[in-house]
């Protein structure tokens, strides 16, 4: 395996693990399984689909855009005198930039609506999702049927059916590398995905009462997407 390929696997993993412990991957399991008692089995099981979920979704899109993209990536490589795999490290640096500070503004904007003061304001007596963390991508939705007691199975639909984005630019550029490579990052990233959403629920159910990881839930897109940048840049090093 290339230099190359153990990079865009070890990216697909940490970018994996970053992204599945904001807490919008496995909070709403943590508060549904204290306010319906679920067995510490049931949510994990449940986490873990949702997460098997999450990754298949993931795939099927990066391999759509493998797909799509792949002749027209051959035809810019001709033209520019470049290797496919150096126009996937740009592609990967373009893609983390614009994805990061893209999800960032975003997050600043519902942290605003959401806080005290806000456009929204602090939310109903009692307690909401929000008051257990801000769960950006599914945060309105999944509180409306929070209160509405949704069903384990459900909620699997909910958290699972949303792809990676994340996950896209890192398998084309591993397509590029060749099949190992993409093998290799897509096994990287499924197994990171589900064992730390797994994991993360595991250690909150288990006491942790505020275990949600404010820092990843303001910043943890922004990171992924610099890590991705970053290492978009050391691909295009190593195939220049």
């Amino acid at each position: 395996m290339s230099d190359t390929a153990v990079l865009l696997f070890l990216s697909s993993c940490a970018t994996a693990v970053i992204h599945a412990l904001i807490p919008d991957h496995w909070l709403p399991f943590v508060l549904m399984a204290r306010a319906q008692r679920w067995s510490e089995k049931r949510t994990a099981a449940l986490t873990g689909l949702a997460g098997l979920l999450h990754v298949l979704m993931s795939i099927l899109v990066g391999g759509l855009v493998i797909l799509m993209g792949a002749t027209s990536a051959r035809g810019i490589a001709q033209r520019t005198h470049r290797s496919l795999e150096f126009l996937a490290g740009g592609f990967l640096v373009l893609f983390g930039l614009s994805y990061g500070l893209w999800a960032h503004v975003r997050e600043r904007r519902i942290h605003a609506r959401t806080a005290p003061g806000g456009e929204d304001g602090p939310g109903p007596p009692g307690g909401t999702l929000h008051d257990h963390g801000h769960l950006h991508g599914h945060g309105h939705l999944l509180e409306r049927w929070f209160r509405e007691a949704v069903s384990g199975e459900t909620l699997v639909v909910i958290i699972g059916i949303s792809p990676c984005a994340l996950l896209v630019p890192i398998l084309f550029a591993a397509s590029a590398e060749g099949a190992g490579a993409l093998i290799a990052a897509t096994l990287g990233f499924a197994a990171s995905t589900i064992v730390t959403m797994v994991g993360v629920t595991h250690i909150a159910i288990r006491g942790i009462r505020r275990f949600d990881l404010p820092f990843l839930t303001h910043f943890g897109d922004l990171l992924s997407g610099m890590l991705i940048a970053a290492i978009g840049f050391l691909v295009m090093r190593l195939e220049a």
